[in-house]
């Protein structure tokens, strides 16, 4: 429970203290004396999320202001203190502060004096206050914050439930990242196994074997081309060599008749052998020239086709160097390296492995997402039926209500979206609240959930601020006992304008706004007396005048019974 707020420098009230009880306080007082920046107090001192409209609670001209509250520690608080590594004792103390610094003001928080980040606040916050501010029926609305309202009814029964599906869908989510990503990579390198594959079968057909093919198809196509000049030439040179004309001898025949000379002459003379040798090595190197003319006078003899081929296959060989932008041996080289690439395992086992273990996972969590379902029908139901007889004493006697569960994709929440259905008049079918309800009607729904939601969970303070506009007669002695009830398990606040509300408290505040020397204050009166509580509830009632002083005192001598 709160025990004490501390102000310094804050709009409307400077530097005060409020020191709270247990039970029902109820807080009172004319538009405009400060009860609603009152409420922003306590909602800045937990605030979950920056806003710039914080910085209004500064006093104006103040270089410094705080706001500091004193709790007393229950055990959920206690844990979360542990966890946490915060030192415990009987009285927990968080504050705010402002500074201002360069013109702007710096804020910052505290718990027992030690700094902490906004994460850890909004964290406390849901352990120390709940919220249920004006406007807040938007929260019946969307089928999200349903699902939260209705998992908050019976989170002690299912708090096991929720985190085993958030943490199962983690672990999900986490597997189907790696699957898709491995599958990605997996059409990638498909892609680019088909691209190597092409480009290999695009190499294999031009079947390159030998890495000089250019130079001797070019040598060839040259040759070729000359060929009547070669073939002419050769016939010349065959002719000089070895055929002999009638008035002139071939080259054979002159070498002939030197041999023939040499040998008689050596035998004459033994000093002409090694002459004799020599030149008989040098006619036989011309008889073995004289064949090799003739076998290449041989390969003269071709098909014309064949130089239209050698340049078809020149050609081709041009085309796919410049395609691929390397020679003939680096087109070899590449070819070779395609294939061994190719030869490698693909990444599809991967895919495989990674999709059993995502399959898995998937079980798991579908599992958890069923059981949580099953709880939460289970928690739906008891919820429509306390919630139909709780309506029906605040003023809607023919309300029927029902927690329509639809099937999702499964999400971090588990596989649930409900929708409240909701019917206040006999005859009307059941429809969207979101639809269907006044604002009157949700703000009676909204309260009747949360005096459902108080049995069940150990938050440390209730704030309703005029949850009970709207309601008057018998209703609103009805919102008076069930705030009450509710103070029994928890430390309730209400702001209200409703003197049957304010008299059925525990502790009642009244604000008072005041001016002086041009500057508005509002003084927070503490009301112990009894006296003093019946003018302020005559003032709510009518004002200074005989019935309603009567009422007033009527209204607390039935709350002292």
């Amino acid at each position: 429970m709160l025990n004490s707020l501390h102000f310094k420098n804050i709009a409307l009230f400077g530097n005060l203290e409020i020191d709270f009880d247990k039970g029902f306080t109820a807080f009172t007082g004319q538009t405009g004396s400060g009860k609603s920046i009152f409420i922003d107090t306590l909602n800045a001192l937990l605030a979950s999320k920056k806003t710039s409209l914080d910085n209004r609670l500064v006093a104006e001209g103040a270089s410094f202001s705080s706001i500091e509250g004193v709790f007393s520690v229950l055990q959920n608080t206690k844990d979360w203190l542990i966890n946490q590594e915060f030192d415990v004792d009987e009285e927990l103390i968080v504050s705010r502060e402002w500074r201002l610094k360069e013109n702007k003001y710096k804020s910052r928080f505290r718990i027992n004096g030690v700094l902490v980040n906004r994460d850890q606040i909004s964290e406390l916050r849901s352990l120390l206050f709940d919220f249920t501010l004006q406007g807040d029926t938007y929260i019946l609305n969307d089928s999200l914050d349903q699902l939260n309202l209705l998992d908050s009814l019976g989170l002690n029964k299912i708090k096991e439930s929720i985190t085993k599906v958030k943490q199962d869908w983690k672990i999900w989510n986490e597997a189907n990242f790696k699957l898709e990503q491995a599958r990605v990579r997996f059409n990638d390198s498909k892609k680019e196994f088909e691209e190597m594959q092409y480009i290999y079968n695009d190499l294999d057909n031009l079947e390159l074997e030998d890495p000089n093919e250019q130079i001797k198809l070019e040598t060839d196509q040259n040759r070729l081309s000359n060929l009547l000049r070669l073939k002419e030439g050769v016939k010349l040179l065959l002719t000089r060599l070895s055929e002999s004309l009638d008035e002139y001898p071939s080259i054979i025949d002159h070498a002939d008749f030197c041999i023939n000379q040499l040998k008689s002459l050596s035998q004459i003379d033994s000093s002409l052998e090694p002459i004799f040798e020599s030149f008989y090595t040098i006619t036989n190197k011309l008889n073995d020239l004289i064949y090799q003319i003739n076998d290449y006078e041989k390969t003269l003899d071709v098909d014309p086709s064949f130089l239209n081929d050698l340049q078809v296959r020149l050609s081709t060989l041009k085309f796919y160097q410049k395609k691929y932008k390397r020679n003939i041996p680096d087109l070899m080289r590449y070819k070779n390296e395609l294939n061994n690439s190719l030869s490698l395992q693909d990444s599809s086992s991967n895919v495989n492995e990674l999709s059993s273990v995502e399959n898995k996972k998937r079980t798991i969590r579908d599992k958890s997402n069923k059981d949580l379902s099953s709880i939460r029908k289970t928690i739906a139901s008891q919820l429509e039926e306390k919630l139909i007889m709780s309506l029906k004493k605040l003023g809607i006697p023919n309300v029927r209500f029902k927690v329509i569960f639809e099937e999702c994709e499964p999400t971090i929440n588990g596989i649930d979206k409900v929708n409240f259905m909701f019917s206040a008049n006999p005859g009307i079918p059941l429809a969207p609240l979101s639809e269907t309800a006044s604002g009157g009607e949700k703000s009676r729904v909204l309260l009747a959930i949360k005096a459902i939601f108080s049995t069940f969970e150990d938050c440390n303070l209730l704030i309703f601020d005029e949850i009970d506009s709207g309601v008057s007669g018998s209703i609103s002695s009805y919102v008076a006992n069930l705030l009450s009830e509710l103070s029994h398990h928890r430390q309730v606040f209400c702001v209200t304008h409703q003197p049957l509300i304010a008299a059925f408290a525990d502790n009642h505040f009244a604000f008072k706004k005041s001016v002086s020397a041009g500057q508005t204050k509002s003084v927070v009166i503490n009301l112990k007396e009894i006296p003093d509580r019946q003018r302020e509830l005559a003032l709510l009632a009518g004002g200074e005048i005989v019935e309603a002083n009567a009422y007033a005192a009527s209204l607390l001598e039935h709350k002292a019974a």
